[in-house]
């Protein structure tokens, strides 16, 4: 049988050809900015520098750096790192516009919620059948802070203004304007280069309170109430129910974060009170200056100008502008909300509000429903026009605490604080030492009656102080923002079922639950499982879970379960082929389990911006979830750069959210049908065999841990400021305790991408699976063409070249080599078997949009990763000048904007 060619694989990508139109015009567009940049560093640095960075860039090989002074590397690592950065920019306006104009190659029609609304109803379903599947339906990607995002604010924000001209100039201009455009495109360009790249000290949970922050006010409320007003009359005159809602992390994440507490908390929901009751402020007083309706000209409800009699003393120039009035009422008591929320009057407010703030959204509501009416009633209802509509379903919406804050800790933590509370309380003298059993009866006796076990009187630990502390903020706020302010409470690390009791016998302690004859919690409880065996015991403790009376009564309120599996630490775990199918075995389990018992399943996916980390295609992998899970209800983080990425515009933020909920909803109307046996037993096969094969190279290789920590950039990841958690949960250097995401980065950095795509070919090996076997399965439902298609991606943006010149920073050749003949060897069996299994010539040829793009960041990048491998040998030799470290950094935030990822 002829080989597939898989050149496609190496760097640089081989597309076979010339680039198509698309690609020369990337080609275009990049040509332009990295001139500009040169223009720039001439102008500002001098002529002789630009030609250094020019003759570079050109070089082959790593001779060239050798002889670089440490000024010189930082300079050009900085000119390096730009020069991906406009790259990247030019990808993505040429991006824009393929999707604009409908002629990206290969892509089918993108989904969105209404094109899922009209696939029903032409696929036979009644207008009361979809209603009630849209009443369902409840989609919310969830905002995190973890590290993962290089760029300094300052950066995206000169990003997004680049990309805001380029997109300017889609059409041919009349040469005076083209040569204005081009001018502010190189002022831009220069306040790059003159923009410090990376961050001097690690920024502080207030801080990425405030970055996150800044891209909801920017370009996601916008966005949300957009989609809302275009989702009206979807089903003729029927409101649209609250599909789409915003989840956060912030302030509330606390696992291994030593720097989150009920402070933090407090802070995270302020802010988000400011923002919100700020932009409905805003909207208030263009509203106020659109409806100066006379009295004498139109007549007025009696609701609307009772409000406006509410006004104290209003303006003579007012008194026959009875909307005005109605609106300055409304503005005073949102105000109102403002200062008893944070503090402060709302932004536009001239003094503070003297009135009663409103009780609830839903009073707001009200009020804005009436002048709505009015202007219906009294002028039809062109006549209300689309910003006071946006604004009513804005508010419901956001309510007065936009995003819902989710509260995280881990079981052990929780072990330790129960522990405490029952050893003083005189109930049990070593808790931890009980076994699961045990551990159940004590805490279900607790659970029975609705005695708390803390006393005012008794000193705690500084441990037991501040989880206590955090859970009596998170009551205050579910009293003071209203239930949606909070969510779920998810519990890492979820092992047993006395993980989810200890959570209720905590939360009992601050009247966030309640025991005895009436059971209740005011969070949802969503256990998280991480690793390959927390996923495949998490059915079981679903289903002891569920029959206990607490459970009953707590889940059958909401008639749902809710269940977080984390794609990153199950891969880090055991690798990306086990990860993917582990995650996808459990969630039909779950969903059985959770059957079984008389509830449905909310799944929360842990996923991560990269493959390794659950990455990929957003529509594609909610179409890809099994045939036994339902997604009417799905949550998912939204991590790091990617946030900036899929959200930093109102238009790509509408586009994401509104493809997401349509696809959860087509995926919930799907035709369910099972795989056969023998296709389940093949996966399995695949499973266990990928499990193995990657286990025996990252753990019980005793050489392994010594090579990852030479081999890549993990040690100066792990000191860069790019977030407030630390790399590990503990000071040691096993991979065990390393956080998911340095992990991934650290190999998508230099080049590896060994965590989305490690494991396959070994994996295939060991479960005896014939080429026509696996071509059969890649035609067999949605889980594992998914898994190939995305998995394709890292295989062609990994380059085995580069990787094996990292490989040579190992101080032990030898055990280097042995290894890095394992993954190379795994490398090249993997792409021979994705080609051969969709029967193509190279990796990605299927998809020559996205083969144009690897190759073009391959391209950006190689001149990166060859300045950083000399970089990093130095600092492996023991020069620690501060400006190598630096230089370092720019290569690192370089490579992440040409992939597109970090971790």
């Amino acid at each position: 049988m002829e080989t597939p060619d898989t050149r496609s694989a190496a760097h640089p990508l081989d597309l076979g050809g010339e680039a198509g139109d698309d690609g020369r015009e990337v080609r275009r567009q990049a040509g332009l900015l990295a001139q500009l940049l040169r223009e720039a560093i001439a102008y500002l640095d001098g002529e002789a520098a630009a030609a250094g960075v020019d003759a570079a860039r050109a070089a082959e090989g790593l001779r060239p750096y050798g002889e670089l002074s440490a000024d010189e590397a930082e300079f050009l690592a900085r000119a390096f790192a730009c020069h991906a950065l406009l790259e990247n920019m030019a990808e993505e306006v040429t991006g824009r516009r393929r999707q604009a104009e409908g002629r990206s190659a290969g892509a089918s029609r993108a989904v969105t919620l209404r094109g899922a609304v009209e696939g029903l109803a032409k696929a036979g379903r009644s207008e009361r059948e979809i209603a009630e599947t849209l009443a369902r339906l409840r989609v919310a990607p969830v905002f995190t802070a973890h590290p993962t995002e290089v760029r300094r604010r300052a950066l995206v924000d000169r990003e997004g203004e680049i990309t805001r001209l380029m997109a300017l100039r889609r059409h041919r201009l009349p040469s005076a304007l083209e040569a204005e455009a081009r001018e502010a495109l190189f002022r831009e360009v220069a306040l790059l280069w003159r923009t410090r790249l990376n961050r001097p000290e690690k920024i502080a949970v207030a801080d990425e309170i405030r970055n996150v922050l800044s891209v909801v006010r920017q370009s996601v409320l916008p966005a949300v109430a957009a989609l809302y007003a275009d989702w009206q009359g979807l089903l003729n005159d029927a409101e649209t129910p609250p599909v789409l809602s915003l989840g956060s992390w912030l302030g509330g994440d606390r696992d291994g974060h030593p720097g989150v507490d009920a402070a933090a908390l407090r802070t995270a929901l302020e802010a988000q009170a400011r923002l919100i009751c700020d932009f409905y402020a805003g909207e208030l007083r263009a509203l106020w200056r659109d409806l100066a309706i006379s009295s004498g000209f139109s007549q007025v409800s009696e609701a609307v100008r009772a409000l406006g009699e509410t006004m104290p003393d209003p303006s003579p120039h007012r008194r026959d502008e009875p909307y005005r009035l109605a609106l300055e009422a409304i503005f005073d008591r949102l105000s109102a909300v403002s200062q008893k929320l944070t503090g402060q009057p709302v932004a536009f407010a001239l003094t503070p509000s003297e009135v009663e703030p409103y009780v609830d959204p839903e009073a707001f509501i009200a009020d804005l429903r009436a002048v709505a009416q009015s202007l219906e009633a009294h002028g039809g209802e062109r006549m209300v026009g689309p910003r006071l509509k946006r604004l009513i379903l804005a508010v419901q919406a956001f309510g007065f605490h936009l995003l819902t804050i989710d509260l995280r800790q881990n079981a052990d933590v929780h072990d330790r604080v129960i522990a405490e509370l029952l050893a003083r309380a005189g109930v049990t003298a070593d808790y931890e030492a009980l076994d699961e059993d045990g551990r159940r009866e004590v805490l279900l006796a607790e659970l029975a009656h609705e005695r708390p076990l803390r006393s005012p009187y008794l000193d705690y630990s500084a441990e037991t102080a501040k989880e206590l502390a955090i859970l009596d903020a998170a009551a205050r706020a579910l009293d003071l923002y209203g239930p949606k302010a909070l969510g779920a409470y998810v519990i890492s690390k979820a092992a047993a079922v006395s993980d989810i009791l200890a959570l209720l016998v905590l939360m009992k302690q601050a009247g966030l639950a309640r025991g005895g004859g009436r059971p209740m919690t005011r969070l949802r409880l969503a256990p998280l499982f991480e690793t390959i065996s927390d996923l495949e015991s998490a059915p079981d403790i679903l289903r002891e879970w569920l029959a206990l009376p607490p459970a009953k009564a707590i889940v059958g309120a909401s008639g749902y379960q809710e269940v977080m599996l984390g794609y990153s630490d199950s891969n880090k775990d055991g690798g990306y082929i086990a990860s993917r199918l582990h995650v996808a075995l459990a969630a039909s389990a779950l969903s059985s389990a959770c059957l079984e018992n008389g509830a449905a399943l909310q799944i929360f996916h842990g996923r991560g911006g990269s493959i390794g980390r659950g990455g990929g295609p957003a529509a594609a992998s909610v179409m890809a979830q099994p045939f036994e899970v339902i997604p009417s209800r799905m949550r998912w983080t939204e991590q790091g750069e990617m946030i900036s990425r899929r959200y930093g515009d109102e238009e790509s933020a509408r586009r994401r959210m509104d493809e997401l909920v349509g696809a959860v909803l087509a995926a919930g109307a799907r035709q369910q049908i099972s795989p056969s046996e023998a296709h389940a037993d093949r996966l399995a096969r695949l499973r266990k065999g990928a499990f193995a094969h990657y286990r025996e190279l990252v753990y019980e290789n005793a050489a392994f841990e010594d090579f990852f920590w030479s081999a890549t950039p993990i040690g100066e990841i792990a000191e860069l400021n790019i977030g407030s958690r630390p790399a590990s949960r503990t000071k040691s250097r096993k991979i065990e305790d390393l956080r998911a995401i340095p992990w991934v980065f650290s190999w998508t950095q230099s080049r590896f991408m060994l965590p989305g795509w490690f494991g396959f070919a070994g994996g295939v090996k060991r479960a005896g699976l014939t080429p026509s076997e696996l071509a059969e399965m890649a035609h067999i439902g949605r889980i594992f063409p998914a898994l190939l298609a995305d998995m394709e991606m890292a295989l062609a943006q990994a380059d085995m070249e580069l990787a094996g010149a990292y490989a040579e920073l190992s101080p032990d050749r030898d055990a280097a080599r042995a290894i890095m003949d394992v993954i190379r060897a795994d490398y090249e069996q993997a792409c021979e078997l994705a080609v051969s299994i969709r029967r193509g010539s190279r990796l990605l040829d299927d998809r020559p949009a996205l083969a144009e793009w690897v190759q073009v960041a391959s391209d950006s990048i190689a001149p990166l990763n060859r300045l950083q491998l000399e970089l990093l040998a130095r600092r492996r030799r023991g020069d620690d000048d501060p400006r190598l470290k630096r230089a370092v950094e720019f290569t690192v935030a370089g490579i992440s904007a040409g992939l597109r990822g970090t971790g």
